[in-house]
């Protein structure tokens, strides 16, 4: 795997940076106590990283265009839908208010840290993209179309899904309820697993490339974080919290996270 993956700072220089960004937003944090600051931040950060490696880098220009254009579109369809439905005029996600209660007196310190934690998090995922970038090939493959492909499908899936969720929320009489139509009929968390698919999108795209093949592994580790750690556990207890019997019938019939006709009631 080439390690020239970012072109225009060295990675202790694009360290700093990241860093000193993630800083700054924890220091609005402090001001607002919405620490869903950091995850628009990683859409920020993400998208300028690799709209900069898309600029200085090496690559075929089509590629190096085409790729930019995923992220970009990835970055503010993401970032904008945090922004606007968890940070602006929102109360904090249930999660890290629980996360802050956990923390105590070590709150300020602890939430540091985790904004912090967003900085390799940038670079591993940004530095996917970048490395694709550097593929010798000329021109748009067959493989890159199947990508830009899968990239389509996972991203309208997620904003579908999380449009479908919000108009839902917003009718005072589902309060208490669960959407069980649209994307949500077939899966119980269809914003997560089109969010994971989406990063399959770049393994066809890095065929041909030396060492092709651990491309799967950026796309492994989201499906398990989101399966696993920081999505479906944490969203599963609130709704169990906020809607218990409705959520528990939603669980009886509907997919945890791979979309599949639900079992009739």
């Amino acid at each position: 795997m080439s390690t020239e993956i970012f072109t225009l700072f060295t990675l202790w220089e694009w360290i700093l940076w990241v860093t000193g960004f993630f800083t700054i937003l924890w220091i609005l944090y402090l001001r607002v106590r919405n620490a869903s600051l950091a995850d628009v931040g990683f859409c920020l950060a993400f998208g300028v990283i690799v709209l900069v490696c898309g600029v200085t880098s090496e690559g075929d220009l089509s590629r190096r265009a085409l790729i930019s254009a995923m992220a970009i579109l990835y970055a503010v369809r993401l970032g904008y839908h945090l922004f606007s439905h968890r940070v602006w005029r929102k109360s904090e996600d249930p999660r890290y208010q629980k996360i802050r209660t956990i923390l105590g007196g070590w709150e300020s310190v602890g939430m540091f840290g985790y904004f912090q934690l967003q900085v390799p998090a940038c670079l591993f995922f940004a530095g996917l993209l970048c490395w694709v970038m550097s593929h010798p090939a000329d021109g748009i493959r067959w493989w890159d179309i199947l990508g830009v492909t899968i990239f389509l499908v996972a991203v309208i899936g997620e904003a579908v899904a999380d449009r479908q969720l919000e108009l839902f929320r917003r009718d005072p009489l589902n309060k208490g309820k669960t959407l069980q139509s649209g994307l949500w009929r077939y899966s119980r968390h269809p914003n997560y697993f089109f969010e994971s698919l989406h990063w399959w999108a770049y393994v066809p795209l890095a065929i041909g490339l030396p060492w092709s093949g651990l491309a799967v592994i950026w796309p492994c580790l989201m499906m398990s974080a989101l399966r696993w750690v920081t999505g479906v556990p944490w969203a599963e207890t609130q709704a169990l919290v906020s809607r218990g019997d409705s959520y528990r019938e939603y669980q009886r019939t509907t997919n945890m996270f791979f979309p599949w006709f639900p079992e009739k009631k």
